[in-house]
């Protein structure tokens, strides 16, 4: 990867402060909430506009990733854990390790501890990874989530909210997070949405609105299996 490249790379992982590896969330949190077992979830995804943490080929230009994620029961736990990389980044890669376990410490109450953007390829190219920390309630007209990520230069409170609705007889949910970027110097909010489109396809969008710099947006596509 040229040198100039590698810089805009690490630019945007340090930017948003949050996680690269994609475990199930909001739009740039991890939540509590994690792929049902025996299901994968193969993920498609693109950045436009600004930096965040998914503008691997830098600020204003297109980013395109590939991963997936899987979910096991071991009861009282749920484990996730899936792999994803930017594709066509002059060179392709990193590829990302992300993981999290997650239980019920009370009735509509959920807690989970996770890693995200471990890189198990190209190491020299990657950040370190994201260690992370969530709680959620739902509290019936909407669940509240909150917690705290650890990375070297990109400690983070997170911090979401979301609802679901019926639209055609499908889910929608809507949903709306706040991050901190630059070391807790500023933030990025993002405001969302996910639709089931269909019982294997699974739709999701976000913008992001950094404090500073520009909009960014992320468009997803999850192809949904249970085996």
């Amino acid at each position: 990867m040229r040198t100039n490249t590698k810089k805009l790379v690490l630019a945007a992982f340090a930017l948003a402060g949050s996680v690269f590896g994609t475990p199930s969330g909001l739009n740039n949190i991890p939540t509590t909430d994690t792929v049902p077992h025996r299901t994968v979830a193969v993920q498609a995804f693109s950045s436009f506009g600004g930096l965040n943490q998914f503008a691997a080929n830098g600020d204003g230009k297109h980013s395109f990733w590939m991963g997936f994620k899987t979910g096991w029961d071991f009861e009282p736990f749920h484990l996730e854990w899936g792999l994803d990389s930017p594709i066509g980044v002059d060179q392709s890669g990193p590829l990302f390790f992300q993981t999290k376990a997650r239980f019920s410490p009370w009735e509509h109450g959920m807690f989970t501890l996770g890693i995200a953007g471990v890189a198990v390829t190209d190491m020299d190219r990657a950040g370190d990874p994201f260690t992370y920390a969530m709680l959620s309630h739902d509290f019936g007209l909407f669940r509240l989530h909150a917690g705290y990520g650890l990375q070297t230069n990109g400690n983070s409170f997170l911090f979401g909210i979301d609802r679901n609705f019926k639209v055609f007889d499908r889910n929608l949910n809507l949903n709306a997070d706040i991050v901190q970027t630059r070391d807790g110097d500023g933030t990025m909010t993002a405001l969302g949405a996910k639709y089931d489109l269909t019982k294997h396809i699974v739709l999701e969008s976000w913008v992001n609105l950094p404090d500073e710099g520009q909009v960014s947006a992320i468009a997803k596509i999850n192809f949904v299996f249970t085996f």
